[in-house]
């Protein structure tokens, strides 16, 4: 469903943690039928273990099937996707134009996933993150990320580019750009808009709408809540 797949420089403090929950829903259509894949459940976890370094722990539920007249003639295949385990560390900070860098490298343990989805062998991504403050304020940023996906014996590269507006404390707005180019095929390229609303320091709700631009993805729509838990010594300064 390749939406909203910018990774960010790592925002856990030593000792924090991060907790990310979402759903989401996009379909295409396929001759007379329309497949619809589903992300009844999404969850990434994150933990510092030191303000450049963080633990990253994933979990997906997906859904996916062909539905013609109101029917799923060939059923759907649903389950858990393979256990993400990862880690993420600032390696380079921003200095005047000079991007802050961030690596990013995944493991999907291939025998935790569901029958429908479970791996063969062991899954990896790698990413390259760069990210620009912009403004005066630095009320702006543009990010970009760079990678590869390898596993089953395939390998498919991968690129997101967004801009992201703050507006005030409240929230804001961002706009992405990215696809993904598979070994041996036809690249796909997509575009999201996204609103976040921060109603406390902790706490930040994300609605994702969007589309394939080369893709034939007609629909992407997801809701995500993100939550932050600070470390003892920051609830204890404030």
């Amino acid at each position: 469903m390749a939406q909203d797949v910018t990774e960010s420089p790592t925002s856990t403090l030593k000792g924090a943690a991060q907790i990310e929950i979402a759903s989401s829903y996009a379909f295409f259509k396929e001759g007379e039928g329309k497949n619809v894949g589903h992300t009844i459940g999404s969850l990434l976890a994150l933990y510092g273990f030191s303000d450049q370094v963080e633990a990253r722990l994933g979990m997906d539920f997906q859904q996916e099937g062909t539905r013609i007249n109101g029917r799923w003639p060939n059923g759907v295949v649903s389950g858990y996707t393979p256990l993400q385990i990862g880690v993420g560390a600032d390696i380079i900070k921003e200095r005047g134009i000079w991007p802050k860098v961030t690596l990013i490298g995944d493991f999907f343990i291939p025998t935790t996933g569901g029958s429908d989805f479970k791996q063969e062998r062991l899954g990896f991504a790698l990413k390259a993150g760069f990210f620009h403050n912009l403004g005066k304020n630095q009320n702006a940023q543009l990010n970009y990320n760079i990678g590869a996906d390898f596993g089953n014996d395939d390998l498919a590269y991968r690129y997101a580019i967004t801009y992201l507006q703050n507006i005030g404390s409240i929230g804001g707005a961002y706009l992405e750009f990215n696809g993904n180019i598979p070994n041996g095929f036809s690249a796909s390229h997509f575009i999201s808009a996204a609103f976040y609303w921060t109603p406390t320091q902790r706490i930040q709700f994300d609605t994702i709408v969007g589309r394939g631009l080369t893709a034939d993805q007609d629909f992407y729509v997801t809701g995500r809540l993100q939550i932050y838990i600070p470390n003892k010594k920051t609830k204890a300064t404030n």
